[in-house]
């Protein structure tokens, strides 16, 4: 009898709105501050981050910086590059985290894909990100009582899209041969990471951007339900 499939999902954006608590904690914050935000819009604080932001997520992915130089650059390079004080960097830095885990929700229809996967097959989290801050969504959603399986880049020591994740996943799980079906928001670490590594990937395509090449692909998280 050959072993039971894995579904392994990403976790934010994915299950855990990521996007809207970032958006609505960098709301708070920005309202926040007003003295040291002066003149700057929201909308443009919110670009630079996020610009600056994905370039230091790239770069600590390829080793070339640590997690304190990330987490500390994430706020003092946009307060440069708008030309406000970055010394405020280590107070918006605070407040900012407080706030993004205020704002936690998630996305529509996880509770239901995930026991759905869990009655079919094995279930697990696959992410990139910080161990604690991963851990602590799952806990405050209670994402373990389907998810059996949690593989962190911090805990592996490699980043979507590197095979090193995938394997680590599939080898928690047993490292049988079976079925492998990963579920995730980004096609260039979710479904490139995944298929290069042997696994059958699904775009969770919620905004209807679109992919660059074929793929399959759902719009709501309920939709996985017929194709698991």
């Amino acid at each position: 009898m050959s072993a039971p499939p894995l579904f392994f999902f990403d976790l934010d954006d994915t299950l855990v709105d990521h996007h809207a608590a970032e958006e609505d904690a960098h709301r708070e914050t920005h309202a926040s501050h007003a003295s040291l935000f002066s003149g700057v819009a929201f909308d443009d604080w919110l670009a630079a981050y996020r610009r600056n932001n994905l370039r230091l997520w790239h770069e600590y992915g390829k080793g070339e910086i640590d997690r304190p130089t990330l987490a500390t650059r994430r706020f003092a390079l946009p307060l440069a590059d708008l030309g406000l004080d970055i010394a405020g960097g280590a107070a918006v830095s605070a407040f900012y985290i407080g706030a993004y885990n205020r704002n936690w929700r998630l996305i529509e229809g996880a509770e239901g894909v995930l026991a759905h996967a869990a009655e079919l097959g094995v279930v697990g989290i696959l992410s990139n990100g910080f161990r604690q801050t991963q851990r602590a969504k799952i806990a405050r959603f209670g994402l373990d009582r389907w998810a059996r399986h949690v593989i962190l880049s911090e805990d592996v020591g490699a980043m979507k899209p590197s095979r090193a994740i995938f394997d680590a996943a599939w080898k928690a799980a047993g490292g049988e041969v079976r079925r492998r079906v990963y579920v995730g928001d980004s096609f260039a670490t979710d479904v490139v990471g995944a298929k290069e590594a042997g696994w059958f990937p699904i775009f969770f395509d919620r905004h209807g951007k679109g992919a660059p090449e074929p793929v399959v692909f759902v719009t709501r998280l309920a939709d996985l339900k017929p194709l698991f």
